[in-house]
């Protein structure tokens, strides 16, 4: 995978600005933001719902986002990290779930990203996104 350039503008009231930047990048309507949910770029928004259940997770009640939010990709394949660690689970099995974690995150992640580089002019964000792609590819990669 090529590397994607990324730069930073300084700004005076960076912490003001990036909070202002994630709100509308993330928290905003899909036209010029990069909303952080499977579904914004995909049809299958269940499909997390179903690695879940098959890792024997499942959302919890306090979480008040949809279950297809990048925050939950990114825990279940945490989870499945350190479930490898403590030897419960066959590593098959594990292998099996981050292998198709990944996959259904590789499905939209690209778009996502290029969207962050799109509207954040500041670069933070962009650059973020950025490297959360490389890490899930190298991730995929490294089977």
């Amino acid at each position: 995978m090529a590397a994607l350039p990324a730069t930073l503008t300084v700004r005076d009231d960076a912490r003001l600005e990036l909070a202002a930047d994630f709100c509308g990048l993330f928290l905003m309507t899909d036209k010029q933001a990069a909303l952080p949910y499977a579904s914004a770029y995909k049809q299958d928004e269940q499909e997390i719902k179903r690695l879940l259940v098959e890792a024997g997770m499942e959302t919890s009640g306090n979480f008040n986002e949809p279950a297809d939010h990048l925050a939950i990709y990114l825990e279940l394949l945490s989870y499945l990290h350190f479930s490898l660690g403590e030897g419960t689970v066959p590593a098959r099995r594990i292998d099996s779930l981050r292998q198709k974690t990944l996959t259904a995150l590789r499905q939209w992640l690209p778009e996502f990203a290029a969207r962050c580089r799109q509207y954040d002019s500041f670069g933070f964000y962009a650059a973020l996104s950025q490297l959360l792609l490389v890490l899930v590819e190298c991730d995929h990669q490294n089977r």
